[in-house]
């Protein structure tokens, strides 16, 4: 992933991307993906960002957030992924998931700073430049489940765990979001 970042200019909204370390499917199991948007809820909860499209995938996630300049994208990413980072380690522990443990420690680059390694350094994002550009991202987002690679959901909105079935059904979503449709009025 290159780490391609724009200038950060508070208001705006970004598409934003981060991926486990080496593709890893580390967030394969509903457990740890409730792990994930329960993270993005606390922190949309505590006003950290604002939240409005989201999806969790096996090995990343992407979301469409709007950041302030006291707590900017970059503070919040680095939060959320010490937060998850923590509490994964936490569950593979306590499921004694030996191998896996083995395998992210032995990722670690520096072991005075860290122990286990979940995420790859770094995140891409994307400046929202136009509603077309948000509207290509949000589809792109809700049907990433659905790409015949992934095989996890034959309709965007059945699959619960992203923004999707909220915006294509009105339906409630597993976290609450923002609706950037008001942002569009």
């Amino acid at each position: 992933m290159s780490n391609w970042r724009p200038n950060f200019r508070p208001g705006n909204l970004y598409f934003v991307t981060t991926k486990a370390v080496d593709y890893a499917h580390l967030f394969q199991h509903d457990v740890v993906k409730r792990l994930l948007v329960d993270t993005l809820d606390c922190f949309h909860l505590q006003k950290r960002m604002q939240l409005f499209c989201f999806v969790i995938m096996p090995n990343h996630l992407h979301y469409i957030a709007q950041f302030s300049a006291t707590d900017p994208l970059s503070s919040v990413l680095r939060d959320f992924k010490r937060q998850t980072a923590d509490r994964l380690i936490r569950h593979l522990k306590v499921e004694k998931k030996q191998t896996v443990l083995h395998k992210l420690q032995a990722k670690v680059k520096r072991r005075e700073k860290q122990t286990y390694k979940i995420w790859e350094d770094g995140y891409n994002a994307k400046d929202v430049v136009s509603e077309t550009f948000l509207l290509q991202k949000m589809e792109y987002i809700h049907n990433n489940p659905c790409q015949p690679h992934w095989g996890l959901s034959k309709r965007p909105e059945n699959y619960i765990w992203s923004s999707a079935g909220f915006y294509l059904t009105n339906s409630p979503c597993i976290i609450p979001i923002d609706d950037v449709r008001k942002l569009l009025r």
